[in-house]
């Protein structure tokens, strides 16, 4: 069973009439057009390198207990083309970061497309801007003392979702529900290699 730990974040969006005839109002152009601000842990692995794109900067990396995780190199990484699979590294990334949740039949919100600024938790440094991506999954279970959501996606792998406190309503997702998730790509900060 593969399980991938993300942070929830909800951000709040324009209403869907919003898009209806004439197109956006000014104030929901205006909330369109900043990115989203999440705050993130930063995490540490080491693991194997399994497979690398440098053109892409995307590595895939194998860790502990045969987990596989896979991450895009930022630009601020240096001697990335240095790399080759087989590498023993340890990584410092960003994890991937649902941003967005609702039922896969409610109509799309055009601020659930935008992008995302990352900020890890206690950087001094600039955030990082990330591309987001849909997850189509179904509710697995919720636990709402704990604030977790588990879904399964349609290839069978489960995700459980810490749901970030500002997300105030989680008791409305009910286990078989399909949903969708905008869900931030994993992000490499630094790496180094390890002999």
């Amino acid at each position: 069973m593969k399980y991938l730990l993300l942070a929830v974040a909800f951000i709040i969006g324009v209403g869907p009439r919003a898009a209806q005839a004439g197109g956006l109002p000014p104030a929901a152009e205006k909330e369109i057009s900043k990115p989203g601000i999440v705050v993130t842990d930063v995490l540490e692995v080491q693991a194997t390198i399994d497979a690398l794109d440098a053109k892409k900067r995307v590595l895939t990396l194998k860790a502990g207990r045969g987990r596989t995780i896979t991450l895009r190199a930022d630009r601020s990484v240096r001697n990335f083309e240095q790399l080759k699979k087989g590498d023993t590294v340890l990584v410092d990334f960003v994890e991937s970061v649902a941003i967005f949740i609702r039922n896969v039949k409610a109509p799309q919100s055009p601020a659930e497309a935008r992008l995302v600024t990352i900020a890890p938790k206690g950087s001094k440094v600039g955030a990082l801007l990330a591309e987001t991506f849909a997850l189509a999954a179904f509710v697995e279970s919720i636990d709402a003392k704990a604030h977790q959501v588990m879904v399964k996606d349609p290839q069978g792998a489960r995700w459980i979702l810490p749901v970030d406190k500002n997300f105030r309503n989680l008791g409305r997702f009910r286990k078989g529900e399909e949903v969708v998730l905008r869900v931030t790509e994993a992000i490499a900060i630094k790496i180094e290699k390890r002999k």
